[in-house]
């Protein structure tokens, strides 16, 4: 029983210094994470008027559907969005869309790529927000033992640095949970946002599309039978100047000189 029970206390023990490691990594990502929610944020804002006026040009079905980027971005005078934010997958999600006339298929999985890369991005800091007090209740658990060791055997100081260590790692586990989860509900919310206006810009595609190919049929269906009706009106006008012939005897002589 001792034995076993020096081997989960080395094991809990050894875990001390990777779990401050970890939770040290996590809340610089969670940093970063903030540090791009705000210039997303600010994105956001600057194009929005163009997203607005493409979401009118799809409520009205215009044809064909404006950049949903500005023009003033894509030109000298501005910069366009940068291809490594994600609200960058919105404007070249809806503007390969546009370009997807004919192809339903390329329209259905260019909108499927991005919900899934929009869904990948929220859980990947959904498991950070996870993490974080997850690691910190582990960080507050495994230098209790040694606290209580020290208490024992009377040495404070030793119980004392174990119990700072233990309430700075909750602390720390806390606050990445609470950052990376405020994080999580506003990229959800601007998610949702956009994979609506993926899903209607592919719905107008795929009508755009559908509308072409029922034109296109109309026209291949009409074309016999126009040729079918120049050919009655060919044989019944070859008819009828044989029976003019027939009739008038004169116009046979001449046919014959």
């Amino acid at each position: 029983m001792n034995l076993l029970t020096n081997v989960f206390y080395l094991i809990s023990t050894a875990l001390l210094i990777p779990v401050m490691l970890v939770l040290l990594v996590s809340l610089v990502q969670v940093i970063s994470m903030l540090g791009q929610l705000l210039r997303e944020y600010l994105l956001r804002n600057r194009h929005a008027a163009s997203l607005d006026s493409y979401c009118q040009a799809l409520m009205h079905n215009a044809r064909p559907l404006p950049s949903p980027q500005p023009e003033a971005d894509q030109g000298s005078a501005g910069k366009s969005i940068p291809p490594t934010t994600s609200l960058a997958l919105l404007p070249n999600t809806l503007a390969q869309l546009a370009r997807a006339e004919s192809d339903t298929v390329l329209a259905e999985k260019l909108a499927a790529d991005a919900q899934i890369a929009w869904r990948d991005e929220v859980e990947r800091i959904t498991g950070l927000a996870r993490r974080g007090p997850a690691l910190g209740l582990m960080g507050t658990l495994i230098p209790l033992g040694p606290a209580l060791v020290g208490l024992a055997a009377g040495n404070l100081q030793m119980m004392s640095e174990n119990l700072v260590i233990a309430f700075a790692t909750t602390v720390v586990g806390l606050l990445i949970g609470t950052m990376a989860g405020a994080i999580v509900g506003v990229k959800k919310r601007w998610y949702r946002t956009d994979a609506a206006l993926v899903e209607f810009a592919l719905a107008r595609v795929l009508e755009q599309i559908h509308s072409h190919q029922h034109d296109t049929n109309h026209v291949a269906r009409q074309l016999p039978h126009e040729r079918a009706n120049r050919h009655v009106i060919a044989s019944n006008g070859g008819n009828h100047h044989a029976k003019t012939v027939e009739s008038h005897p004169e116009a046979q002589t001449a046919e014959a000189h």
